[in-house]
């Protein structure tokens, strides 16, 4: 048998007591559970967050690695002739014996080749994501025309175009049309930036054959060798902002593939990946 410590009155087993301190104490408990369940839903969904962005942020990091070992893959594979002709080179200015002995400096000139290339990966790295911001940033830039063409062509037609004489007058056009549009917004109005990246999907099998198919109809386009091979892709939703001709912020939302080239690097397609399909 069982008594209320508050009142005194005696409860029923299993039941409690209506009394006022009785209900209050039991509110308290009831508050503080409640509380304490919310800490921990707090926490739990706090802790489902940072694992998220820990495995996209390693995701990331591991694209990125990968970007810089495929470049210093290829600069080594286009560098290796050089070495030769370098460390004979370096051999002609050797003093006495060491004189013509290319041996005593192969290592040296291949360290220092390797060096330079792993600085020039880790300067101009970026990955898909870098490329695309590039691009974005670019688009908006009366100045960006060699950056879009660079980002959008693969590196054959961007060399026949240079052998025509036909790059610089391309790029001019491009400014040309981008001041243009500058030219022609109101007062308040402002061309649409980057803001952020809303989803990243990877292409499919099917979409990067396509994708090869697309860039080697420019290369055709030039004249310039279509050995295209497209390794690995994404279709990326931006969302843009800008102001318009009232000043006021909006967003617009964008779709666009970027995708990467044996031995060119990544690349922009300026579409979705329905297009692709």
């Amino acid at each position: 048998m069982a008594f209320c410590k508050f009142c005194g009155k005696q409860i029923p087993d299993g039941g409690s007591c209506d009394c006022a301190a009785s209900k209050a104490e039991r509110e308290v408990k009831e508050k503080e559970e409640k509380e304490v369940d919310n800490v921990q839903n707090t926490a739990e969904k706090a802790a489902d967050s940072v694992a998220d962005k820990a495995k996209d942020t390693a995701a990331e990091l591991k694209e990125k690695a990968g970007d810089v070992a495929d470049k210093v893959g290829d600069s080594l594979k286009q560098g290796a002739t050089k070495v030769d002709g370098l460390a004979g080179e370096l051999s002609e200015k050797l003093p006495g014996g060491m004189k013509n002995n290319k041996s005593a400096v192969y290592a040296a000139a291949g360290v220092i080749l390797v060096l330079i290339i792993c600085l020039i990966c880790l300067i101009f790295g970026g990955g898909a994501k870098g490329t695309l911001k590039k691009f974005i940033k670019a688009s908006s830039d009366d100045k960006g025309g060699k950056t879009i063409l660079s980002l959008t062509l693969p590196d054959s037609a961007i060399d026949a175009l240079k052998d025509d004489d036909k790059f610089d007058k391309m790029v001019k056009q491009i400014n040309n049309r981008i001041e243009d549009q500058i030219d022609d917004l109101e007062d308040d109005e402002t061309i649409p930036s980057y803001e952020k990246i809303i989803r990243k999907e990877k292409l499919s099998k099917s979409q990067l054959n396509a994708a090869e198919d697309y860039f080697s109809d420019i290369c055709e386009k030039y004249d310039a060798d279509d050995d295209i091979e497209v390794t690995k892709g994404y279709e990326f939703k931006v969302r843009l902002k800008y102001r318009d001709e009232d000043g006021k912020k909006r967003h617009e939302t964008e779709k666009l593939c970027v995708v990467k080239i044996k031995g060119d690097g990544w690349k922009v397609i300026s579409s979705s990946a329905d297009s692709l399909d």
